[in-house]
């Protein structure tokens, strides 16, 4: 009987780590504000900035901006009407607020990641940390997959003189990715020479009617041919059938 308590007690002092996760999920309400791409940061100051001058501070438990995520805001609060008054009337705000987002849909987002996963050459960063803490670069070269180096090469902006440096990734934050490049589509030019505006002269069967008459002509060759052996064979069995026998 002892040794049954104490496995009841153990099994009652064990965390239930999927049960836990489970009441995470349920007790955590998250919601999505869809935002102008690279305004997130200014819309979080602004928001900062209501919280200090509102008389009822919005229950606002958790706010997220994720570089893999441009143009989205998350906020976790218990009821929509708290994020409604955190970004009434603030600039840069698009659409409606996104509710019933669940907290594994964001796993990829939370968990951390190394920058330079999705960096790319071209792409504006800030370096965070170091002697050029807050200066603004553009990536110029990213290790190769096959070295386990995160150091990138970025060229400083800031600078009179053009700057290039070797600096780790983790001490890099992506601020603008780079644009597209658009393919040119190439031009066909038509010149008035080259425009034919005789209907006759564009549209034309001359070729198929050649095709035609040659086809016939072949056709009656041919006609000519076997009647010519069938009158080869007539007179052949006219001559033959003269002789009665021997």
């Amino acid at each position: 009987m002892v040794e049954d308590d104490e496995k009841v007690k153990k099994s009652e002092e064990e965390p239930h780590i999927s049960e836990d996760l489970e009441e995470v999920e349920d007790l955590t309400t998250l919601f999505a504000v869809r935002t102008t791409i690279n305004q997130e940061s200014n819309i979080l100051k602004q928001i900062f900035y209501r919280f200090k001058i509102l008389d009822v501070i919005p229950d606002i438990r958790a706010m997220l901006v994720s570089p893999l995520l441009p143009g989205y805001i998350f906020f976790e609060a218990p009821q929509k009407r708290d994020v409604q008054i955190a970004v009434q009337g603030i600039q840069h705000i698009k659409g409606r607020i996104v509710q019933n987002i669940r907290l594994s849909e964001l796993k990829h987002v939370l968990l951390p990641r190394s920058v330079t996963e999705y960096l790319e050459e071209g792409d504006t960063v800030e370096i965070i940390s170091g002697v050029f803490e807050g200066a603004r670069a553009v990536v110029m070269r990213m290790p190769h997959d096959t070295s386990s180096s995160e150091e990138v090469v970025v060229r400083l902006l800031q600078e009179e003189t053009p700057i290039t440096i070797k600096i780790h990734g983790d001490y890099l934050k992506l601020v603008e990715k780079k644009e597209p490049v658009e393919e040119e589509i190439p031009e066909i030019k038509v010149t008035a020479e080259s425009v034919i505006t005789d209907l006759e002269k564009a549209i034309s069967f001359d070729d198929e009617l050649e095709d035609l008459e040659e086809e016939s002509l072949e056709a009656s060759k041919s006609d000519k041919h076997e009647e010519y052996y069938d009158d080869e064979e007539e007179d052949e069995d006219d001559e033959w059938a003269k002789f009665d026998g021997f």
